[in-house]
């Protein structure tokens, strides 16, 4: 009898082997009907038509001032200095004509809305999405009056919508963007209820409060994701650049040729996935292919650009590809070892046993077992330090597909030593036992490490007790992000509870000249019920690590597809424009 594999249940009774996949490896199958590879996928919003960005690799550092579609490295005629917001209101489709005159009427101190998004004390990068007000009624109120205010400038930008939701004019925000930055927008929210025949029944709320702020830097590279597309059985990546408002299919399993796969091992289920550091290509799990359930996942790695997408690259042999077929785990690269002679992937022995293996995909037969001496436990889910000198691993018993199946699990570095391995040793702060640690990631400058954990020794995916914490890549006291929590004033929905988990880095820090390092961090959430993707901010200044920012919602994500497992790196894909 066929396993389950990647084919989902309804959506609240997903199947054991689907939901490893969903939540601890990510799946892929055939191309959803209507897809096609590299076509932008928009996902609406009201207030403004959408505007795609250009969303490749960004410029570092605190850089000049990028276009309205977020990069700097071609920008066009410089953005006029944003000086003062409009004076006149928008009044937005749906909206009667008199809404100023409306909410001029006494309000009430009572019945605020809940401001879902953005948060107090948001921190978005200079090239982020246009901002999206949500927020929810308290009662039956059906018409909104959002308020925007900078100090210094002579106005506040007023906006009257029917709708539950406001994504900002594109324009203003290319000005907005480029102008504001490192000091705080104010946003207020107020709500009243109008008749069908227009008159007011219920008057002005009381204001909801919130703001957020413009980082002085963009935040590189482009994220690529496991979706399953809502009405699907199957899975696909789908990938984007920041700032782009849409997203794009980047790989699918029919596109995989031999000797990548071949076609009795296709059945359109590719898993976790991480980016080879020229970004060209993609290392990923794939299976089952035998029907034979669980452990039946294997390794593999093929193009996403250009003509080859699915192809083996150019510098593999179909001897690697062999062997690589004959291992298992989540593929870790490091940018330091991925030259002529040295493509090396760190991977699990294929038997499951947790022996962290090197394999070198340009030249035949190479590879090797690296040594951990002080650590009896199987090594899985490892994370290559972009030096190339350590890796971090989850160190565990209870292994599956590759990944860690069950707690307890510790976090342990180890040094590569020139593919010898060596003493191996607990991460303090993310080795502790009462606590499951794992889906360790080495932050770009290799000073930090992003990891999932839970309290207890409990099954590690689907764990609605997981949250994201970061460590200092030596040890030290774990930091829990503030991405973890929902908006305070949203009911039902609390962390730990939502399964928050899978952090990847953007693959640059930024400095900026106001004496901050920016750090970018995405992570997948079921929040909202469906797993969906978002980023959390850290800083550093003065040696001051901050992670208490709320999460920022990827909004450009179909909102109705089940998002999990994103890598964030230098993705040589398509940017997305759209109208």
């Amino acid at each position: 009898m066929r396993a389950p594999g990647c084919r989902r249940a309804p959506h609240a009774a997903l199947s054991a082997t689907c939901l490893a996949i969903a939540i601890g490896c990510a799946g892929v199958a055939p191309r959803a009907a209507g897809g096609n590879a590299g076509s932008a996928q928009p996902a609406g919003g009201s207030g403004g038509g959408s505007t795609g960005g250009s969303g490749g690799r960004q410029a570092r550092g605190s850089g000049g001032a990028p276009d309205a579609g977020g990069s700097t490295a071609d920008a066009g005629p410089p953005i006029p200095p944003l000086t003062d917001l409009p004076a006149d209101p928008i009044i937005d489709t749906g909206a009667p004509p008199d809404s100023p005159t409306l909410f001029s009427t006494p309000g009430r101190n009572s019945g605020a809305p809940c401001i879902l998004s953005p948060e107090t004390g948001t921190l978005m990068p200079r090239n982020w999405l246009r901002p999206r007000f949500s927020y929810t009624p308290a009662a039956d109120e059906n018409l909104f009056e959002i308020t925007l205010a900078v100090t210094g400038f002579a106005h506040q930008l007023v906006i009257y919508t029917p709708a539950r939701a406001y994504t900002l004019d594109p324009a203003l925000w290319a000005s907005l963007r480029t102008s504001v930055n490192d000091q705080p927008v104010g946003v207020t929210v107020r709500a009243l209820t109008l008749s069908g025949s227009g008159t007011v029944q219920n008057p002005p709320s009381a204001a909801a409060t919130a703001d957020f702020t413009v980082a002085p830097v963009d935040a590189p590279g482009k994220i690529v994701y496991w979706a399953i597309p809502n009405g699907s059985s199957d899975g696909i990546l789908r990938g984007f650049g920041i700032g782009e408002e849409g997203v794009e299919d980047v790989l699918v399993a029919s596109q995989l040729l031999a000797p990548t796969i071949t076609a009795s091992q296709n059945d359109g289920c590719i898993g976790c996935h991480a980016a080879t550091p020229d970004g060209l290509s993609v290392g990923f799990q794939l299976g089952p292919h035998n029907n034979s359930g669980p452990d039946s996942y294997y390794d593999s790695v093929a193009d996403i650009s250009g003509a080859t997408v699915g192809q083996m690259p150019s510098w593999a042999t179909p001897a690697q590809l062999a062997a690589l077929r004959g291992l298992r785990g989540i593929p870790a690269f490091s940018r330091s070892h991925w030259t002529d002679g040295d493509h090396v992937v760190l991977v699990m022995d294929g038997k499951n046993q947790g022996q962290l293996l090197w394999l070198n995909l340009d030249t035949d037969g190479a590879q090797g077992t690296l040594a951990r001496a002080g650590d009896s436990a199987g090594a899985t889910e490892p994370s290559f330090s972009h030096d190339g000198t350590q890796i971090v691993y989850a160190s565990a018993t209870s292994l599956v597909d590759g990944r860690l199946a069950n707690g307890p699990a510790d976090l342990y570095t180890v040094p590569y030593g020139a593919r010898a391995g060596g003493a191996a040793g607990k991460l303090p702060g993310a080795s502790d036992p009462a606590y499951t640690e794992y889906y360790p990631a080495f932050s770009p400058d290799d000073a930090y490490v992003a990891f999932t954990r839970f309290a207890g020794n409990g099954n590690s995916y689907s764990n609605n007790q997981a949250e994201v914490f970061v460590v200092s890549s030596v040890g030290g006291q774990a930091l829990r992000f503030g991405a973890n929590d929902p908006p305070a004033c949203q009911t039902g929905a609390r962390s730990p509870g939502v399964t928050n988990d899978w952090p990847k880095w953007s693959p640059e820090q930024t400095a900026a000249s106001n004496g901050t390092t920016y750090y970018w961090v995405t992570f997948s959430s079921t929040r909202d019920g469906r797993p969906q993707l978002y980023v959390a901010p850290m800083t550093v200044k003065a040696g001051v690590v901050e992670v208490g920012y709320p999460a920022l919602y990827l909004w450009n994500q179909p909102a109705s597809d089940d998002n999990h497992t994103p890598s964030w790196d230098d993705y040589q894909i398509p940017s997305i424009n759209i109208g």
